[in-house]
């Protein structure tokens, strides 16, 4: 019996009903929709064998083909609610996949369109960490400015606020504090076993990828792309 052909495959997820930014996966940056800088960048990572948008949008779909996306499928309406949690859309994808293309997926790229400033370099790097092996997911993120040891806290039930972490001992600077990262978009890697066995958004086995700060921004409201217009055209003028 011949064995399946392995693949990589490359996930822009664009469901059409976001209510935070209405159309937000089409919002232009730089004159492009957010979906097309996902699908460009996806597309020019060698590592990467398909690159395919799960989206329940006809718009964005007929986007997508456009910007060289395929678009194998059309996301079923139960997966594209606000509800929905990523991993189902992630297990929906491959395992559709495998039954279209007679092939066994053996990683998922998420490239969510959020995160438009990425680079192939940010994928290649992140994709690289998870062939070196030992880890089912692979998560990008960057140096977090505010820190659980020292400067976040909770509210108890008698409105005294406490430490996230307790450090044990006082810290008196938060670059003494151990050093912690928020996550971002910029690229995510699930194993099959993780989406389809573990089924865990993070695995017990993941590692990190860090990215530069300046390139983690995560689009989700109004305020991030003024943040965004305001930082190209600062670039634009240096």
């Amino acid at each position: 019996m011949t064995e399946k052909k392995k693949i990589i495959l490359g996930l822009v997820p664009a469901r059409g009903g976001s209510k935070g930014v209405p159309g937000k996966n089409i919002r232009l940056v730089n004159g492009k929709p957010l979906i097309v800088h996902a699908i460009e960048c996806g597309k020019s990572c060698p590592s990467i064998n398909r690159i395919i948008i799960s989206t329940d949008n006809e718009e964005f779909a007929a986007i997508a083909k456009k910007a060289g996306a395929e678009v194998p499928f059309m996301r079923p309406s139960h997966l594209a609610l606000d509800t929905t949690p990523m991993l189902s859309v992630l297990e929906h994808a491959l395992s559709t996949m495998e039954k279209i293309c007679d092939c066994c997926v053996e990683a998922i790229v998420l490239l969510d369109p959020t995160a438009p400033l990425r680079k192939r370099e940010d994928v290649e790097g992140a994709i690289a960490l998870f062939k070196q092996g030992g880890a089912d997911t692979i998560v990008s993120g960057n140096e977090a400015h505010r820190n659980p040891f020292f400067n976040m806290v909770s509210v108890d039930s008698d409105g005294f606020v406490h430490l996230v972490i307790d450090p044990g001992s006082p810290i008196g600077r938060r670059q003494d504090a151990p050093k912690v990262y928020d996550l971002n978009t910029v690229v995510w890697i699930f194993s099959r076993k993780s989406i389809m066995e573990e089924k865990a958004r993070i695995a017990k086995r993941t590692k990190i990828y860090i990215v530069p700060p300046e390139r983690a921004i995560d689009l989700d409201t109004e305020m991030d792309f003024i943040f965004l217009e305001t930082m190209l055209k600062l670039k634009e003028r240096s």
